[in-house]
């Protein structure tokens, strides 16, 4: 069965995130990257950011989570081409969504943060075998 005999879903699940102090330092804790931009308001203070900044990471595994909710059954993307655009600093809501394009189970992803700004851009090519995975 290949990608073409699916009916794909025109939009991909919209996913939200505050980047808070608490959700950076758990995502911090969980990958083991206590870099103190992402952590440090002193430290930050003096980058071009100007305050802390979530992981990039943090802001693609909306992406992952916006795939999941839209196919709950889905094991992986084939492939995915991403783009970090801009940080997300501290305290900004970002949220992921994506759109089918023309080639069946490819989507254009995006995380925007609040302002509508594209933070995050890319493609995910997706496999219709990983759909259809039976559950353990």
């Amino acid at each position: 069965m290949n990608a073409t005999d699916h009916e794909w879903p025109r939009q991909l699940a919209p996913v939200s995130l505050t980047a808070n102090a608490e959700s950076i330092a758990l995502y911090a804790e969980l990958t083991s990257d206590f870099n103190p931009i992402h952590l440090d308001a002193e430290f930050a203070a003096g980058t071009p950011f100007g305050k802390p900044i979530a992981h990039g990471t943090m802001v693609l595994n909306l992406v992952w989570i916006s795939l999941s909710e839209t196919f709950p059954r889905l094991d992986l993307p084939w492939a995915a081409e991403i783009r970090f655009l801009k940080p997300v600093k501290i305290d900004d809501t970002v949220t992921a969504s994506g759109l089918l394009s023309e080639q069946p189970g490819r989507y254009e992803v995006a995380v925007r943060n609040e302002a509508g700004d594209i933070v995050l851009a890319g493609s995910v090519q997706l496999d219709a075998a990983g759909r259809g995975r039976s559950e353990a």
